[in-house]
């Protein structure tokens, strides 16, 4: 058994979320760093979309009922397991009594915590993922509260070895998937018709520009600041929208949606960020710095298969 011995309102369960719910209105939700959440369960040969701990700028605390071993990725929080310190992408091997505490992290924003076997969660509409929006709807995921604990799944606890801490397969510098935070990221977008309508001057007038991330960015979209774009004149209806929609607001400050956005939207569009983007942006403070360049749908789509057969997905 695993107990949240101290928390905020940081820490959430997540996987890949409930995509094939949309068409009902739900938000496709899921682990904010799909990147993050993959390695973690790859490293510990877990099932793909196996349950985890997302946890957002750090500062919690675990405690240990039992035998387990687990997997941090993502935004390194210095780590210590009974006040030894402990790195990010190494199993660790938990023993009964063991305390983790993890604090706030310097860089990026999401740390994943994966149990070997997973641990037993509530499922709704096929995903163990927590939307905040949807928190009121009858059956839906619950947030963390401090002193709840989980039960790890049926004979998948593993006994601790004598040593805490064993080296997972070769490092080989997993995080430089995420850029420093002195970079600004370039995100590589399909354009849409709106964007392809624009003069020439408007369209490299956005593509040249360096857009801050706003304070007001959360897992639901990232708000973008910079000088304002022209927008479209035209009424539109709402319509479907997806991971790494390109909204374009009255203010011409861009909106880039995100894991828990919303299922329709009425902004103009802009153009899709490709997938593997998206994760990289997830990570990313406000504060700090994006661009944006054209790509096609063949490169994207080559990206992601390449992403995904280097987790495993393939």
């Amino acid at each position: 058994m695993i107990t949240v011995a101290e928390c905020t309102k940081n820490i959430s369960i997540q996987d890949l979320g409930r995509p094939s719910a949309q068409h009902l209105g739900f938000s496709a939700s899921g682990a904010a760093d799909e990147y993050s959440f993959l390695l973690a369960n790859l490293l510990l040969e877990n099932q793909a979309n196996t349950p985890v701990f997302e946890i957002f700028l750090g500062n919690v605390t675990f405690k240990f009922n039992q035998p387990c071993t687990l997997m941090l990725t993502g935004a390194d929080c210095h780590s210590r397991l009974n006040n030894r310190s402990v790195l990010n992408n190494q199993l660790l091997n938990i023993a009964k009594g063991d305390v983790l505490q993890l604090r706030t992290p310097r860089n990026m924003l999401y740390t994943y915590l994966s149990v070997q076997g997973g641990f037993d969660c509530s499922s709704w509409l096929g995903s163990a993922s927590y939307t905040p929006n949807e928190r009121n709807i009858k059956g839906h995921i619950q947030p963390i509260y401090k002193g709840q604990a989980f039960t790890l799944s049926a004979n998948k606890a593993t006994e601790s070895k004598h040593e805490k801490v064993i080296s997972s397969k070769p490092n080989q510098d997993r995080n430089l998937f995420h850029q420093s935070q002195k970079e600004s990221l370039t995100l590589r977008f399909i354009p849409s018709n709106l964007f392809n309508a624009w003069t020439q001057t408007h369209q490299h007038e956005f593509l040249t520009q360096i857009f801050q991330i706003s304070t007001n960015s959360d897992k639901m979209g990232y708000r973008l600041t910079g000088e304002p774009l022209e927008g479209s004149s035209k009424t539109e209806l709402s319509k479907p929208v997806t991971l790494g929609t390109i909204q374009l607001p009255p203010d011409g400050q861009p909106i880039i949606l995100m894991k828990a956005r919303q299922t329709i939207g009425g902004y103009p569009v802009l153009g899709v960020v490709i997938h593997t983007d998206v994760m990289r942006l997830s990570q990313k403070r406000p504060g700090e710095q994006v661009n944006f360049n054209i790509t096609s749908m063949s490169q994207a789509q080559a990206q992601l298969l390449s992403f995904r057969r280097r987790m495993g997905l393939t």
